[in-house]
């Protein structure tokens, strides 16, 4: 259902931005583009941004000093490819895979991601800002920061009563459990006990600062991205509408998304850099390039680590 949703989704975004554009002037623009050093920039800017996912997440399971990196790659590039495919269906293989690697409890694991996610919504914030200072941005967009803001807000105020009044959460959970077979509520008791501890690791500032610093990093990693991508299609940019597309990724990246966000990566682009008088048919040019060495390949590692994960399962 969600799937269909998505696709559902991605088409409506895929007509409306290819609407009133010439596809032979799209096309013009990725055969006649740069493919050299600007192509190497989205690939670089692409394992910078998968390189602080990992050390993010590293932070919010704190410090983890049994893990290595390999441990957190493995599990990170799998999860963003399955979230390339099924909108936040990599969450869960995240948690499975430490569960079963490591011994890590899985709603502890799910925990953590959560926290990724408010970050997210906090970095991107403070990217809007500059970006709103220094390009005149659409009211469309204008009104989806809001909504991320307010996204941010309540996730934060989460966390925080969580960390505040962790008690009462653990009450509720038992007496909620109550109602289940013996086994079953021992195991949820247990799930909620190791969520609430794994939000424990953001309650120290200094923690908490390092996180937010990464998650910066991973995204202004994805604005690199956008700028390459850009100038593979004969469009430098600065920093101001590098941030506008990353703004504009997360947003769309909000809604039910079709396998590779076809659509939802076309409309953040010609949307975002639109405000910057780059073209529709230059826009579109430089989406696929994103998805082409951007997305792309991140799924496809991911998807060949969980292939291999899983063959080595089940093998006899």
């Amino acid at each position: 259902m969600g799937l269909a949703l998505g696709v559902g989704v991605g088409v409506g975004l895929l007509w409306l931005s290819f609407r009133n554009t010439d596809w032979a002037s799209v096309q013009a623009a990725l055969v006649e583009g740069d493919w050299t050093w600007p192509a190497a920039g989205v690939l670089a800017g692409t394992g910078l941004f998968v390189a602080c996912k990992v050390a993010r997440w590293r932070c919010l399971l704190g410090g983890a000093p049994a893990l290595t990196t390999t441990d957190l790659l493995f599990p990170t590039t799998a999860g963003l490819a399955l979230n390339a495919l099924i909108p936040h269906s990599g969450e869960l293989v995240r948690g499975l895979s430490l569960n079963r690697r490591q011994g890590w409890m899985t709603s502890a694991v799910l925990a953590s991601i959560v926290a990724e996610r408010v970050f997210d919504l906090f970095a991107v914030l403070l990217l809007a800002g500059v970006a709103l200072i220094s390009v005149a941005v659409p009211d469309s967009l204008v009104s989806a920061v809001r909504w991320v803001a307010g996204l941010a807000m309540v996730g934060a105020a989460v966390i925080v009563a969580v960390l505040a009044w962790p008690d009462p959460f653990r009450r509720w959970a038992r007496w909620l459990a109550r109602a289940l077979p013996t086994g079953a509520a021992e195991f949820v008791v247990r799930e909620v006990d190791a969520a609430i501890d794994g939000f424990t690791p953001v309650r120290r500032v200094s923690t908490a600062l390092r996180v937010l610093g990464w998650s910066v990093l991973q995204w202004l990693a994805i604005a690199g991205c956008a700028a390459a991508c850009a100038r593979v299609v004969g469009d430098p940019i600065g920093l101001g509408p590098s941030l506008l597309v990353v703004v504009g990724i997360v947003v769309a990246f909000l809604l039910p998304n079709a396998p590779g966000y076809a659509g939802s990566v076309q409309l953040a682009f010609v949307v975002s850099l639109g405000a910057s008088g780059i073209t529709p048919a230059h826009a579109l040019a430089a989406s696929v390039v994103y998805q082409c060495l951007m997305i792309a390949p991140v799924m496809i590692l991911g998807l060949a680590w969980l292939r291999r994960s899983l063959s080595s399962r089940f093998a006899l």
